[in-house]
């Protein structure tokens, strides 16, 4: 069977041979027909392959959501009980809790001490910084009646829709 690619071919060359006005009709549509027909069975395998291919990427997607949520719970007890052992150690004023094999510390957090702003607006101006980006919606407004060399509209994708 022909590739995709290699039927395309064919029905370029039956665009071409459709406009030589030498061309012999019937050989031309008996061409088609077989073009045609390779056409529709390499479309139908390429659907049952799609579909194929839908189902198992729904089904990847819902696992990674059950990994991603077993994930979370186990960060969450994890974190859960660090605190409560955090805790515990500071109200025995422990530093250091040997465990069996393992040994727990207190240790401060790395970084930058946390800053927390209790009123924004009352930030002096020098201490702000301001972030300008374009307005896309108004700029494609804009567009409707005038040009520029600064902006385009593209016009938009195509896709399949197997039905």
């Amino acid at each position: 069977m022909s590739s995709l690619f290699e039927i395309t071919n064919d029905l370029q060359m039956l665009y071409e041979m459709a406009t030589d006005p030498e061309c012999d009709p019937r050989e031309l549509d008996d061409t088609i027909e077989g073009t045609l027909g390779a056409l529709e069975i390499k479309a139908g395998g390429y659907a049952n392959v799609i579909k194929t291919l839908e189902m198992e990427q729904d089904q990847a997607k819902k696992l990674a959501q059950e990994f991603t949520r077993k994930a979370t719970v186990r960060e969450n007890s994890i974190k859960r009980m660090k605190a409560a052992l955090l805790q515990s150690m500071e109200q025995l004023g422990m530093a250091e809790l040997p465990a069996g094999d393992f040994i727990f510390k207190v240790q401060k957090n790395g970084g930058k001490e946390p800053l927390v702003i209790d009123d924004p607006t009352a930030v002096p101006d020098n201490l702000t910084k301001v972030t300008i980006e374009p307005d896309k919606d108004k700029i494609r407004e804009y567009l409707k009646d005038n040009t520029c060399d600064w902006a385009h509209i593209e016009p938009r994708g195509k896709h399949i829709v197997i039905k």
